[in-house]
């Protein structure tokens, strides 16, 4: 068989690369185009059997927070292989090229989002976020009403560095979230990958602070009209009350609402009767070097010392092997 060849994907190869990914994705070839010429942070790469492109991927260049810092981290996205090509060791040698050029320019972490953790699993990525899906009737929020505080606002993209602000404050304590650029927000946050610009709501206390957002559409099911919130951020507990009094608010407008939070998030215990709660895998993160990721962290001030750890890799060589981690001052 002949060899397969990792590299740039160049615009004239876009209409191909859209066409894969559309058929992998359910989507239509014009919007994944639109996306693929879409400015931002992403890299078209592809597989290449004989000059013909056989599986594509976008490659990010993200910074993750790591509780307290950010570290490089890179982003694998819309992989994909045609029928006619899979099985044949496109997406390995896809991601195998991808994790060489992050190591290469110095990213030790890279994420992805899976249809399948297993098929990840196989190359070392492992699931390392969870978050719980909460849903229920949007009357279990009445007794958030009698604390209405400030005012909530329609905003758009302008409103870009006011979500942010939230966004990293809300969640700057934890590993995994990403640092989000702002054409990230605007082309993939603020906007579904339908094109269609979601409801943004920014909630502003009395002095004119802004301390919470939602991100939400109403969609229809079967059982009538859900609020779908794809992000319920807030600064405080007095500001997540007032997210609570705006489903509150959808009551006639609405039978369910649907949002997501991190997995310790205290939501049960806030109110009067418990919402439907299922959990939910996020991102997966592999080290694509050990050696890399351990300098990227931050630990405590007052930690010092020494800490040998065996590592086991077979799908990259330069990270097998035995790494001492000697920490003093915080790095």
């Amino acid at each position: 068989m002949s060899t397969l060849e990792y590299r740039e994907v160049p615009p004239e190869d876009y209409p191909e690369f859209a066409r894969y990914t559309s058929v992998a994705y359910d989507g239509e070839d014009e919007r994944a185009l639109a996306l693929l010429n879409a400015p931002g942070l992403h890299r078209a790469r592809g597989v290449y059997r004989d000059g013909r492109l056989v599986t594509v991927g976008l490659l990010y260049a993200f910074q993750v927070q790591t509780g307290g810092a950010v570290a490089p981290c890179g982003g694998v996205g819309s992989v994909a292989t045609p029928p006619e090509h899979r099985r044949q060791g496109g997406v390995e040698r896809l991601l195998r090229g991808m994790a060489d050029e992050l190591r290469a320019e110095g990213t030790p972490f890279c994420t992805l989002g899976a249809f399948k953790e297993s098929f990840y699993g196989r190359y070392g990525w492992a699931t390392c976020l969870e978050r719980r899906v909460l849903s229920g009737s949007p009357r279990l929020f009445a007794p958030f009403r009698a604390r209405q505080q400030g005012a909530w606002e329609r905003v758009g993209t302008e409103a870009i560095p006011e979500l942010d602000a939230i966004y990293s404050g809300a969640l700057r304590a934890r590993f995994g979230p990403l640092a989000r650029h702002p054409e990230w927000w605007k082309h993939r946050v603020l906007h579904g990958w339908d094109g269609k610009l979601q409801y943004i709501y920014l909630w502003r206390d009395d002095a004119g602070a802004a301390r919470a957002y939602v991100l939400f559409r109403f969609r229809s099911s079967p059982a009538g009209r859900v609020l779908e919130c794809r992000e319920a951020v807030a600064l405080d507990p007095m500001a997540r009350a007032q997210i609570f009094a705006l489903f509150a608010s959808h009551e006639d407008q609405s039978e369910e609402v649907r949002f997501a939070g991190p997995s310790d998030a205290p939501v049960q215990m806030l109110l009067p009767d418990p919402l439907e709660c299922k959990m939910e895998a996020g991102p997966m993160l592999r080290l694509v070097d050990v050696a890399g990721a351990l300098a990227a962290l931050r630990y405590p001030g007052d930690a010092h010392g020494r800490l040998a750890i065996a590592v086991a890799d077979d799908w990259l060589p330069h990270n097998h092997g035995v790494f001492e981690l000697e920490v003093a001052e915080g790095r």
